[in-house]
């Protein structure tokens, strides 16, 4: 883990003009100002208990950002339904939902995709989410594949990689075959693999993500364990991999921003935590919230240059200071809305100008 600067809070600095507000980065509150442009990296973490003001936080600085960045995408991974902007392209994923997500949409980067290394990276999302063992890790790789080369995708012919992908609906086909040639590990996997299939959002189109504020509304999801996991592993390496083919970025704005509530359910991500570790260069930048310190990897407190910590529980007080460097005091005394705010090594103490404020 990354050494944090130390402890240190400058006063707020003097009013600036419209003219340079609109130069100088998203108003926070106060007179503090975030740019993501001229930090280390434009990665940022919040976290504050229920009712401190997280989410109104986190989609401020979604509403802002466009209007920063003209340039910039925007995707909101809404665990809750309750990240709503306005001109969104919102999809709810749902039983009803004619959108869905295909984890097996194959990365085209030759340096390191290819349908058999997406097989291992889909098999292994599916293991860590659906708390598979070594053996059906090991089939669902051995059934991915042969899917793949069912759809005439090969790994040695990079030029088939373009093809039409198979769906989740093909890998039930290739169980269900192997289930009547008598395979019982296939009969066992099955079993794991029942909620996704009958949900079916792995098995419809997916819809573009070339519109610059989407929303993928999981909340849906939440009650079948593991399933708003899949899918949002799965949206962020595609986005991940879709950035690094286009090469890495010159200057330092970036290309796309995932926000991302309740990050809980995406703790030790090995997908984020790329993004996190990686995203820079290419142009893709992460902000995340959680309601608790132990719910944020250590990956995210070292990679996020900018840090934003409102109320939090009085029991999360000394964990939270030991990793955001900030007093105890200071942190205890914290109200709704009012935040301590890293950027680099600055610290605030800022009075958030909320969402509802703003629209």
């Amino acid at each position: 883990m990354k050494p944090l600067p130390t402890a240190t809070l400058k006063p707020n600095q003097t009013k600036k003009s419209a003219i340079e507000s609109v130069t100088g980065g998203i108003l926070l509150g106060d007179n503090i100002y975030w740019n993501p442009t001229t930090l280390p990296n434009g990665h940022l973490a919040i976290i504050g208990a229920s009712g401190s003001g997280k989410t109104q936080t986190l989609k401020a600085i979604a509403y802002e950002l466009p209007k920063f960045i003209p340039s910039i995408h925007c995707i909101s991974i809404d665990f809750h339904g309750d990240l709503g902007l306005p001109g969104e392209v919102c999809y709810p994923l749902n039983m009803e939902s004619p959108y869905g997500i295909n984890p097996l949409i194959v990365d085209l980067d030759t340096k390191g995709g290819g349908p058999s290394l997406q097989a291992i990276a889909v098999a292994a999302i599916l293991k860590k989410a659906l708390t598979m063992g070594v053996n059906q890790e090991g089939l669902i790789i051995d059934i991915l594949t042969t899917c793949y080369k069912q759809r005439g995708i090969i790994q040695d012919e990079p030029t088939t990689w373009k093809q039409q992908p198979p769906t989740f609906a093909d890998v039930r086909e290739e169980i269900e075959a192997r289930i009547e040639d008598g395979c019982k590990e296939s009969s066992k996997l099955a079993l794991k693999l029942a909620a996704m299939f009958e949900y079916g959002i792995f098995n419809r189109p997916q819809p573009s993500l070339n519109h610059q504020i989407i929303r993928f509304d999981l909340s849906a999801l939440g009650k079948v364990p593991g399933l708003a996991a899949i899918a949002a592993e799965t949206l962020i390496k595609q986005v991940m991999d879709s950035h690094r083919i286009m090469g890495e970025i010159e200057g330092r704005i970036p290309r796309s921003y995932f926000f991302i509530d309740e990050v809980k359910e995406l703790k030790s991500s090995r997908t984020l935590n790329i993004v996190l570790g990686d995203g820079r260069k290419y142009g893709l930048c992460a902000a995340i919230a959680s309601q608790r310190n132990a719910e944020i990897s250590k990956e995210v407190i070292a990679n996020t240059a900018t840090k934003i910590i409102l109320p939090v529980d009085q029991a999360e007080v000394k964990a939270v200071a030991s990793c955001f460097r900030f007093s105890d005091s200071l942190i205890s005394g914290l109200e709704p809305l009012q935040a301590l705010v890293r950027m680099g090594k600055d610290g605030y103490k800022v009075n958030i100008k909320p969402y509802y404020e703003r629209i």
